[in-house]
């Protein structure tokens, strides 16, 4: 390993970010610049880049930048022997880190100019071991929930929502690090981060969040190539890993006993990382030499795992862990090509901007399968107080798997919200919304034509249809039993006539004043989305031509928006918009 001794500082090191490299490229300098601009003071922090030996021109454009900004007493690098992973350097990072605290950050991800700042003093504030930053993705989805309120004190072993923040871009006290030994697993480790991160949460009960500002810009390049640890994931060893990952779990100073609250932080590696790779588009993407290879591995996984933990999973999942324990690799093939086809698909019922200039919208979304003309709605077959998922017949035929597709109670705690999106900026932010579920039934019409969303009058038909049949049930909320059809008891008429499926309905109000956590929204375009959530599906969809213009700040606010990303004081109405010319387009 080759580095230079660092200049000496008269002022005590705040935060020391740590960097791992390996042939990033120009890309690495969105990072470097972003440093450099932080509103902490360049004296109060450092930047450590840990190169693992790249063969281009990575070093060398890192040290011009450097050179240029008049940065060398800011920022060094420091050359490694190359190790292929992302662990030894951030290691080697951390060793010779002087800093309070670390922040590690990735390759070819950046900060926001006052993200030092505010994690430094979050951390100060709440005397917490680590800080997470608010974080955007871009080509990512990066967490959400996480931000939507303040957290000063999180414990993992009481509360499983900092499960979804298992990555290691945060904030770090290094006297905690040393205090436990923290270290990253070496060399061509999959999940090295998670093994660390989840070490550090189990191991204090003072985790804090910067929720009221995007710190992180978390970024996924389209090629795929602009990361330590990019390369083909081999099926065998990344399920070995996620074996690593759940060993924290009874490591003597990181024990969790059994019980629901473990089932929950096994669901996490278990269910996202190993089922879903057998699940829907994730397994068919795969040539069909490698499905097998992955059935194989997450099968052997799960034949290993006590039947308890499958409650923590998501209604879909348990499917698929019925199945992979089945060990049948066309039922598996078949049910990934059934979820598939899964969506939701939004419409907008209303929208009007207020006088006040906030913007209110009613939505609905339908859970459905397949495309265009095919589509059709998601059926459940009505039995009692359950609501049991039409499953394909051979996979209908699998005894536990039959037996895990009711999605009642998956309904019930559906995630339902609205949101806006900086287009810009990559933020998302949920906003309150009130939303229920409505049954509709699945009829002849409806299998035979689906839910129609194209143009023109054959849209506007199925917007009637489908109106009309919402008037008629509208009073079959999900949460009350419902009605039983007439001829429910017959068979021949229980294959159609108890078949429902779900519409989903909400209302929110976005107000570009106070949607930030009661600041206002930055300037820029924010687009409306509306997310649906409901046993395991998720996704966030557009409005389309629903969004919020929010315009650069004037006058005595405009220093302050533009140092903060805020956009200051409120928002003009539609009217004064439409003068300036600057209105919101819906």
């Amino acid at each position: 390993m080759h580095t230079a001794e660092p200049p000496a500082r008269q002022e005590p090191v705040k935060v020391s970010i740590v960097v791992p490299t390996y042939n990033t490229g120009q890309t690495v300098l969105t990072g470097l610049r972003s440093f450099l601009a932080q509103t902490m003071p360049r004296s109060a922090f450092e930047v450590i880049y840990v190169d693992d030996e790249s063969s281009d021109d990575t070093v060398a454009l890192l040290e011009d930048e450097i050179s240029r900004q008049g940065a060398e007493a800011t920022a060094r690098v420091v050359r490694a022997e190359h190790s292929g992973w992302p662990g030894r350097p951030r290691n080697t990072g951390t060793d010779l880190a002087r800093g309070e605290f670390v922040h590690y950050v990735d390759d070819d991800d950046h900060l926001a100019p006052e993200a030092l700042e505010r994690m430094y003093a979050r951390a100060r504030q709440t005397g917490a071991d680590i800080v997470i930053g608010r974080m955007a993705g871009h080509g990512r989805q990066a967490p959400r929930a996480l931000f939507e309120k303040p957290m000063t004190s999180c414990d993992l072993r009481t509360d499983p929502a900092l499960l979804a923040s298992m990555t290691v871009h945060k904030l770090f006290r290094r006297a905690f690090l040393r205090e436990h030994r923290l270290r990253f697993p070496e060399g061509r480790v999959r999940l090295e981060d998670h093994m660390f991160t989840l070490r550090a949460f189990l191991l204090t009960d003072r985790v804090a969040t910067v929720h009221d500002y995007t710190c992180y810009h978390w970024v996924r390049h389209t090629d795929g190539r602009h990361n330590v640890s990019y390369r083909t994931i081999e099926p065998g060893p990344y399920v070995e890993s996620i074996r690593r990952v759940l060993a924290v779990l009874d490591a003597p100073d990181t024990y969790v006993p059994p019980g629901r609250h473990r089932n929950r932080l096994v669901a996490k590696w278990y269910g996202k990382k190993a089922l879903d790779r057998i699940a829907g588009k994730r397994l068919l993407d795969q040539p069909a030499e490698r499905r097998a290879e992955w059935i194989e591995a997450v099968g052997a996984l799960a034949a290993e795992l006590p039947p308890e933990a499958d409650t923590a999973l998501p209604t879909r999942l348990r499917i698929v862990a019925a199945l992979a324990r089945h060990g049948d690799h066309a039922l598996l093939e078949e049910q990934a090509r059934f979820e598939a086809g899964i969506a939701h698909r939004p419409r907008v019922e209303s929208a009007w901007w207020r006088e006040d200039g906030r913007l209110t919208v009613r939505c609905s979304a339908l859970l459905v399968r397949g495309k265009g003309r095919k589509t059709a709605p998601l059926a459940f077959v009505r039995d009692s107080e359950r609501r049991v998922l039409r499953l394909p017949s051979r996979v209908a035929a699998v005894q536990e798997a039959a037996a895990r597709a009711d999605f009642a109670k998956a309904v019930r705690r559906s995630n339902v919200r609205g949101q806006v999106r900086h287009r810009e900026g990559g933020t998302v932010l949920n906003l309150p919304t009130t939303w229920r579920v409505v049954e509709l039934p699945v009829g002849e019409e409806h299998e035979r034509r689906g839910y129609e969303n194209g143009d023109g009058s054959e849209r506007a038909a199925a917007g009637r249809r489908w109106a009309r049949a919402l008037r008629e049930r509208s009073a079959a909320l999900f949460a009350k039993p419902a009605a039983r059809l007439p001829g429910a008891g017959r068979r021949r008429g229980r294959d159609r006539q108890d078949l429902c499926t779900l519409r989903f309905e909400a209302e929110f109000t976005v107000d570009p004043a106070t949607a930030d956590h009661g600041r206002g929204l930055a300037a820029g375009t924010w687009d409306v989305r509306f997310q649906v959530g409901c046993g395991g599906w998720r996704s966030s969809q557009p409005l389309r031509g629903h969004t919020v213009e929010v315009p650069e700040p004037t006058g005595e606010h405009a220093g302050h928006a533009g140092r903060t990303g805020e956009a200051a004081g409120r928002v003009p109405s539609p009217r004064r918009r439409r003068e300036a010319g600057t209105a919101a387009r819906t």
